[in-house]
């Protein structure tokens, strides 16, 4: 049927659906081919290859697989047309995807579902919700459809029986850090292999030339060569990057690990995979009764039917998990006391040791003991430091400390001052600390911060690119700048004039990002900024400072996302303390409720909602409950006293948030004005009873 010129837009409902399956947008190949070329918008096409053997030893191509192959075919090119009209290409990328990890699930057992003997319609309720429920064990489809863990553990068990012994001795001589396994790589190892075997694995790895570097995770083995041999017959596990093994990683910078295990940083565990995302499997799963519609085998309605009322017990979200506030109070104060009493000293005594290596044209790596004792000078010397860095090795050893008679040695001396490289990375905490609480900033646009332009020319204001202000502006990033503390100056400039010195005199060959920092091991450069980088940097300051502890011995460790949260909490607490004055020189705002506005703008819904009922959590936990009493009615029906002492803030928090997310609780600022100016109380409104 030919249509008008001024009814085109009606094409695409008269096109037949056999055709527009076979010549979707995004398949830049013939539908017959035996390998697809795809993209949506990609800088380079993907490829899916379809001659993969099945387990009767036939290939998916042949003759006889043909109503199989189809039906594949159609699943997929099928997967992203319901929506194709108002979707994004991002949104029906993800569509595929789901659809070829359920493809790709079938050809890994393709022996236990009989798919060369039964096809598609072989395929009963039984196995349909099997599918369904693996695939949603998980959050990472690469444990849940592809068991990417157990392969590759008996992957690298293969490889080293294949590889000669003396080849691996030779190799664990030639690369010694092959052998290096850090104790954070033994808490988190997830390979079913036994430890004594790693070096060699590692080695095997290595001989077969599987490493590759990445920029801040060291060396890894590059997951997408083994996965051409792990996931041969698959369409879509062969050509993807897998998660980094941790075990086998081999570290090229510093191998630090944090002293103690970390309190997590979320709620909620997320190990299953969330009611979104499973539903969309589930519905991907079920458009396999399209194929009926084309004349080509499927499982049967009835069997298609109950898999989409199967459902499996999901995680349910997760949030950050707050920082009490008197954690990052004390941090706040740390750093600061920290910067006044030892900051200059601690750049001037790094940027000396690093000209008297250029003058006697050594590597800081190769300075003595005894010469940078003399050469930092006597305060550096009289506060502890002994040695550049802590994590140097002497020649021969091979292992890290992973003894916790070592381990406990190693922090001792972190905290008795004894490395001046490890003093740095302190400092640089210390000012990440006070930064990121004071300003309230993403961690992308402090990472963004450069030594060359971060502070405008009076010095007064923080310069940074907005992350989050692409709207209208074509996808370019808007450069915003805000009032910044005189403390937090002082502290950035230390930085800026540490990199100066350096680059000045021929260490550094270029001006880096702010939080830049030295490599543990004494290598020449400093990193470039990464989230790594920085997260290690706030591992030392917690470490050094000896943050607390839950009762389960986990330390908080600081993340810029809480430190974001918490500049919200400094208004809700400046109306206790009044605070306010500080807050307006940071916001350049006199006006307490155009603060409040601008907190509101700058935040995102969660971290404000968390904000609230942290601070609200923190109150009624500490006795204060006259300045909420109709909230303390209705959470006493819940947990039977008025005395919230007993309760864990913890707890208290979460039931707070859920509470705001439901609409049963509201808790906002009421601003008041009096002869005095003005001033605000945090009042909470209980709007319906909590189901």
């Amino acid at each position: 049927m030919s249509l008008p010129p001024e009814l085109d837009f009606l094409e695409p409902y008269f096109v037949d659906s056999y055709q527009s399956l076979r010549s979707t947008d995004w398949l830049l190949s013939d539908f017959d081919d035996n390998v697809w070329m795809y993209s949506f918008g990609f800088k380079n096409p993907k490829r899916i290859e379809w001659d993969v053997e099945l387990s009767d030893g036939s290939r998916l191509i042949d003759k006889k697989n043909k109503d199989l192959l189809d039906g594949l075919k159609y699943f997929l090119t099928g997967s992203t047309q319901a929506n194709s009209a108002s979707n994004s290409s991002g949104v029906r990328s993800s569509e595929l995807a789901r659809a070829l990890h359920i493809v790709d699930f079938l050809l890994l057992n393709c022996e236990q579902f009989k798919l060369a003997q039964h096809g598609l319609a072989g395929l009963g309720r039984d196995n349909l919700k099997l599918i369904l429920s693996e695939i949603g064990s998980s959050s990472d489809t690469a444990e849940s459809v592809y068991a990417w863990s157990k392969r590759m553990s008996l992957y690298c068990l293969k490889l080293v029986l294949e590889t000669s012994q003396v080849e691996i001795d030779l190799a664990l001589k030639e690369w010694p850090d092959l052998a290096i396994i850090t104790p954070q790589q033994i808490d988190e190892n997830v390979l079913e292999v036994s430890l004594n075997l790693i070096p060699k694995i590692r080695a095997a790895l290595y001989l077969k030339g599987l490493y590759r570097i990445s920029r801040d995770k060291g060396y890894n083995p590059n997951s997408v060569t083994v996965s051409n041999e792990v996931y041969r017959n698959t369409l879509k596990a062969r050509f993807d990057d897998k998660p980094i093994i941790g075990i086998l990683s081999v570290q090229s910078g510093d191998d630090f690990v944090r002293e103690l295990l970390p309190i997590p940083v979320a709620t909620g565990s997320r190990e299953k995979m969330g009611d979104s995302n499973f539903s969309e499997y589930r519905r991907t799963l079920y458009s396999l009764g399209n194929l009926h519609d084309l004349g080509l085998p499927a499982p049967s309605t009835e069997d298609l039917i109950s898999a989409k009322n199967f459902t499996i017990k999901t995680e349910a979200a997760g949030r950050f998990r707050t920082l009490p506030s008197h954690i990052v109070f004390g941090a706040v104060r740390n750093s600061i006391e920290f910067y006044l009493k030892h900051g200059s000293d601690i750049v001037d005594g790094y940027c000396r040791a690093a000209l008297y290596c250029k003058n006697q044209q050594i590597s800081l790596n190769d300075l003595t003991d005894k010469q940078l004792k003399k050469v930092v000078g006597h305060r550096l010397t009289s506060l502890g430091v002994e040695s550049l860095g802590l994590s140097r090795r002497s020649a021969g050893t091979q292992y890290a400390s992973t003894t916790k008679g070592m381990k406990s040695e190693y922090f001792t001396k972190l905290r008795s001052n004894h490395g001046l490289i490890e003093m740095v990375k302190v400092l640089i905490g210390c000012t990440q600390v006070v930064v990121g609480a004071l300003m309230g900033r993403r961690i992308g646009e402090l990472l963004d911060l450069h030594v060359t332009d971060c502070l405008d020319v009076t010095e007064k204001w923080l310069v940074f690119v907005n992350r989050k202000s692409t709207y209208q502006l074509f996808g370019t990033r808007q450069v915003e700048a805000r009032p910044i503390e005189p403390i937090a100056v002082k502290m950035i400039k230390s930085l800026i004039r540490m990199q100066k010195i350096l680059k000045r005199i021929g260490f550094l060959s270029e001006l880096k990002g702010l939080f830049a920092s030295p490599s543990g091991k004494g290598n020449a450069d400093f990193s470039q900024v990464a989230v790594y980088g920085f997260n290690q940097n706030l591992d030392f300051f917690c470490d050094y400072f000896e943050t607390d502890t839950n009762e389960d011995g986990q330390r908080y460790y600081i993340r810029q996302h809480q430190l974001r949260r918490f500049f919200a909490m400094l208004f809700f607490y400046s109306s206790s303390f009044g605070g306010l004055e500080t807050l307006q020189w940071m916001l350049g705002h006199t006006d307490v409720q155009h603060i409040w506005n601008y907190i509101t703008e700058s935040m995102d819904g969660a971290s404000l909602r968390g904000a609230k009922a942290q601070f609200v959590a923190e109150a009624l936990h500490s006795g204060d409950v006259a300045s909420f009493e109709s909230l303390a009615a209705l959470l006493k029906t819940r947990y039977g006293t008025e005395d919230f002492t007993l309760v864990d803030t913890d707890e208290l928090e979460d039931y707070l948030s859920d509470l705001m997310e439901k609409g049963a609780v509201e808790i906002e600022p009421e601003f008041i004005q009096d002869d005095e100016g003005q001033s605000f109380r945090v009042v909470a409104r209980v709007m319906k009873e909590a189901a």
